[in-house]
């Protein structure tokens, strides 16, 4: 409501200064007008005044002009000098022609035909332009007809103006101002508001320019940046304005005052209003909160009631009546709500077999005023029973009304539970101590002595109960952790059959691991431990095994790489400037020996080797195995290095003896020193390991780790990764080498060689052929490799070269792949490629490997019609076993034996052999790296089948090869 008288104020307020401030401003803007009116009224008088003098002269020389025509031009000037003489504010008069130029004494205007052509050039009196006069002041120009083509010429000083406005009151902040038509200023009153202003230029309104001669207007002036009230008047009808301004400021100051003293109104009103409702606030936040409290007093004391289950009663006045709260309602299974109840009702609540004990305490307690107090049972109509305890006495009194008998129930069902369940938890540990198939017993903390054993304790350790009793827990204990025992019961660090694993003995003297459990209990009101102990020696000899294996290797019984670098690592730790040495044993052609003598030789051969190992880690420092036949032997001092070294060569050139003989052993050795500053165990093992591999790849049985390993490798790494690239980007292709028959020098197959090409060059084959191999990449560039012969083939039978056959150079990697035949047999579908024409170049190492595999391949190779040659014969483990059993075609005489061969009687004796095998064998020869004339000559009698070499054709690409066929054929 207050709001609303207060809206309604101030909108009233608003109002009334809205409309005075309006009218204050219209009487501003009347009086503007009244006073440019009067003014405008001076300036018209003024002017006409000139404007009769100018034509008098102009009718007087008209008459000269008749009378005395020769006189006229002393008469005009005479007449001129006493009209300037009479008319001070006039600074000159001067007759002119059209264009301005002075006929007369004095100074033209070169402007006249252009302001005089704007000004209308009519009878009148014509307003020209303001000009300065030359000595600080202004005067304006004005014109009137003298006679056809001339006139004169007056100018008027703009004091004469000032004059005129001079002494009006405008008041404080107003002026009074004459423009010319254009708006140009030439006066303003009063004299100190006229400043620089005089020739500027100020904005007319535009009903100005729609022909009305008077209006009003509200605005700022541009001279001095006042807001006033003007009138403009034109009513005299020369091309000047009149513009009266009343400063706003001042007529407003009035209005002003009268708006802050409705402000202060409002404001004080609002204040008092804000200050009555924050009282009437505050006056119901108090009685709200004392109602709060209040609430949460009654709330608190229910949740207190009900949390520990206690009810209030009293006696009523009349004594058989009784008055009891919700909480003893229901405890005495009544409507839940505070009421009287007869105190027959109550007492039939009662557990028959309490009630006449109750009814007699109570009217005991009541009649003597005695406290009362009493224990029973409570029936509940669905038959439930729970236990109260009710307490009661007289209270009040003291002006207060007599005193009454009044009291509290409290439900202790809950009490009488827990005893009931300690009962049978007692019973249940009793029962669960003696027949619990683990050995129980409890002890005192103070003396150690047993107090009680079950029967599963005198089974497992082989003493009688009474025997217990008299013994302490140190008594199972061996003689030797006696004083640990000891030092434990002391020290009360813990008690001395802590938890844990320990070893206990028996009555015979035997000893088993036991996992002891144990808690503090009290046992006749004394402290002491209840202990279960469990024989745990079957499972701590198991984690002992799993512990072992996972530290060691099960076929060499070495430690493994992981845990001997771990232990490296935890030296390091200890000791920051600890160094070193590691020795990589890397055995080599350990997988060729189970294929050829059985898993359960090499195994042997593993072991033994082991052993060696194993002798010199413990006398150098430590050992370890690294899968796949590879051992690590760390010397601790790195000064014994040599030492080592020494004893390891002796190792390795020991044969091992075994069944059918002695095994040689053939080993590549990295060796290595660390760990450098931020490098760990594993890096110092992997250096090692990488000298060795270098080692094995130059054939030198030791080799010594250096850092251009490292990059070598990661060199390595990167053209792997190139290799990847190469092929997803299609930077392989084929070059193929002719390989001639030697009977009637055609050609009758072209090998396809591999070449990756990069820039302007070709990466060699040798260096990314291996990389290739060992990544596995090799199996898709094989396919690759395949389709593509396939491909040439079909474009040598599209030239008539169908019966030329394609050789393909295949992995053992992917020939022991599962996709191989599946891939031949694909490609042979897609392009029509006919049985025989492409060959298969496999090395005698895929036969090593896995020779079982490897001859099923072939077997499936053979079927699907390609023919099989064994590349490099003589350079590797070759047999004549398998190549008595194996499916193949052609036998490839290397390179290394070719060369010379008519001339180097041993090459000589090798080929023969060869041929004369593979003829025996039913198998053909080819020749590789034929350089020169003599060696084909030699190779063709005697008897080589086919060569191939740069003396017959280089590798090109197939076009060229083509070309050379054709043109050769």
């Amino acid at each position: 409501m207050g709001i609303a008288v207060g809206l309604l104020l101030m909108a009233g307020l608003a109002m009334l200064l809205q409309q005075d401030r309006q009218a204050r401003i219209d009487a501003a803007h009347r009086q503007a007008l009244a006073v440019a009116t009067g003014v405008d009224k001076l300036l018209y008088y003024g002017l006409r005044n000139l404007e009769r003098a100018l034509k008098g002269i102009a009718s007087d020389a008209a008459t000269w002009a008749t009378a005395a025509p020769e006189r006229r031009d002393v008469l005009l000037a005479a007449a001129i000098e006493g009209v300037a003489e009479r008319q001070p504010e006039l600074h000159s008069i001067v007759l002119v022609d059209a264009d301005g130029r002075a006929l007369t004494d004095g100074e033209g205007d070169p402007g006249f035909a252009r302001w005089r052509a704007q000004a209308g050039d009519g009878d009148g009196l014509l307003v020209g332009p303001l000009s300065e006069d030359g000595e600080g002041g202004w005067w304006l120009s004005l014109a009137v007809r003298h006679e056809p083509g001339r006139w004169l010429l007056a100018r008027l000083r703009t004091t004469e103006l000032a004059r005129m406005v001079e002494g009006l009151d405008s008041g404080p902040g107003g002026h009074v101002t004459i423009l010319d038509a254009s708006g140009v200023l030439l006066t303003r009153a009063p004299a100190s508001r006229t400043g620089p202003f005089v020739g500027q230029r100020a904005q007319l309104p535009p009903f100005l320019g729609d022909g009305a001669t008077q209006g009003l207007a509200r605005g700022t002036s541009p001279f001095d940046g006042v807001e006033r009230a003007r009138g403009f008047s034109t009513t005299s009808g020369f091309d000047m304005v009149v513009v009266a301004g009343i400063s706003l400021d001042r007529i407003l100051a009035g209005w002003h005052r009268l708006a802050v003293i409705a402000a202060i109104l409002s404001l004080l009103y609002w204040v008092g209003l804000a200050y009555l409702v924050r009282r009437l606030g505050q006056a119901e936040q108090a009685h709200a909160e004392l109602v709060e409290e209040l609430e949460a007093q009654a709330d608190w004391l229910d949740q207190a009631q009900r949390a520990a289950r206690t009810g209030v009663w009293r006696i009523e006045a009349d004594g058989e009546h009784g008055r009891v709260s919700a909480h003893t309602a229901m405890m005495y299974g009544l409507a839940p709500e505070e009421a009287v109840y007869p105190l027959e009702e109550i007492f039939r609540r009662v557990h028959d077999d309490d009630r006449e004990r109750v009814q007699a305490e109570f009217m005991r307690a009541r009649d003597t005023g005695a406290p009362y107090l009493s224990e029973h049972r409570i029936v509940l109509p669905d038959g439930g029973v729970r236990w109260v305890t009710a307490r009661g006495g007289l209270a009040g009194g003291e002006g207060r009304g007599a005193p009454r008998f009044t009291g509290t129930v409290v439900d202790v069902t809950d009490r009488h539970q827990a005893r009931a369940r300690v009962a049978r938890a007692e019973a249940q540990f009793r029962a669960l101590f003696e027949r619990n198939p683990l050995p129980f017993w409890v002890f005192d903390e103070e003396t150690l002595r047993f107090l009680a054993v079950n029967d599963a304790a005198v089974a497992a350790y082989g003493y009688s109960v009474d025997e217990f009793l008299s013994m302490t827990i140190l008594d199972i204990r061996p003689k030797e952790e006696g004083r640990q025992a000891g030092e434990a019961v002391q020290a009360r660090a813990h008690p001395a059959e802590a938890d844990g694993v320990w070893t206990h003995q028996r009555r015979d003297g035997s000893r088993f691991k036991a996992r002891v459990f144990s808690s503090g209990i009290e046992f006749n009101d004394r402290p002491a431990r209840l202990v279960l102990a469990e024989d745990i020696s079957d499972r701590v000899a198991y984690e002992r095994e799993l512990a072992w294996r996972a530290s060691h290797d099960q076929t060499t019984g070495l430690v493994t790489v992981a845990a001997l670098t771990g232990e490296l690592d935890a030296l390091s730790i200890d000791d920051r400037h600890a160094r070193y040495a590691v020795a990589f044993v890397r055995l080599r052609e350990m997988e060729q020996l189970a294929p050829t003598l059985g898993q359960r030789v090499s195994d042997m051969l593993l072991r033994e080797v082991a052993v060696r190992v194993e002798a010199l880690g413990r006398e150098y420092g430590m050992a370890g195995y690294w899968p796949g036949q590879s051992f690590v032997v760390v010397a601790l001092e790195p000064a014994r290095l040599p030492a080592l070294m020494e004893a390891l060569e002796k190792m390795v050139n020991t044969p091992v003896e075994l069944e059918g003989g002695a095994h040689p052993i053939e080993a590549s050795i990295g060796i290595a020193e660390g760990p450098e500053p931020g490098e760990t165990a594993e890096q110092v093992v992997g250096h090692a390991a990488l000298a060795a591999i270098q080692a094995w790849q130059e054939q030198v049985p030791t080799l010594a780790y250096d850092r251009v390993m490292a990059v070598q490798a990661a060199e390595r790494l990167v053209l792997a990764r190139r290799i990847r690239r190469a092929l997803d980007r299609e930077e392989f292709e084929l070059h193929y080498q002719p390989i001639q028959r030697l009977s009637d020098g055609r050609i009758v197959a072209l090998e396809a060689l591999l070449r990756w090409r990069q820039g302007e060059g070709y990466v060699p084959p040798d260096l990314f052929i291996p990389l290739a191999e060992a990544s596995g990449l090799i199996v898709p560039i094989g396919r690759w490799t395949l389709e593509q012969a396939a491909r040439a083939h079909v474009r040598l039978a599209e030239r008539g070269l169908g019966d030329v056959a394609i050789a393909v150079n295949v992995s053992p990697v992917q020939l022991l792949a599962d996709d191989v035949l599946e891939a031949i047999g694909e490609l042979r579908e897609r392009y029509s490629v006919p049985r025989g024409a492409l060959h298969v170049e496999l090395t005698e190492s895929v036969l090593m490997r896995r020779p079982q595999v490897a001859r099923m391949r072939m077997l499936e190779l053979r079927v699907a019609g390609v023919r099989i040659s064994i590349d490099d014969f003589g350079t590797g483990f070759s047999s004549m076993a398998y190549l008595r059993n194996l499916p193949l075609d052609y036998v490839k005489i290397d390179r290394a034996f070719v060369r010379e061969v008519h001339i180097d009687q041993r090459n000589a004796s090798i080929c023969r052999a060869l041929i004369s095998l593979a003829r025996g064998l039913d198998l053909g020869t080819i020749a590789e790296g034929v350089e020169s004339a003599e060696e084909l000559a030699w190779l063709r009698a005697n008897g080589c089948d086919q060569a191939q070499g740069y003396h017959i054709g280089r590798p090109v690409p197939l076009e060229q090869v083509i070309g050379l066929i054709q043109a050769a054929a």
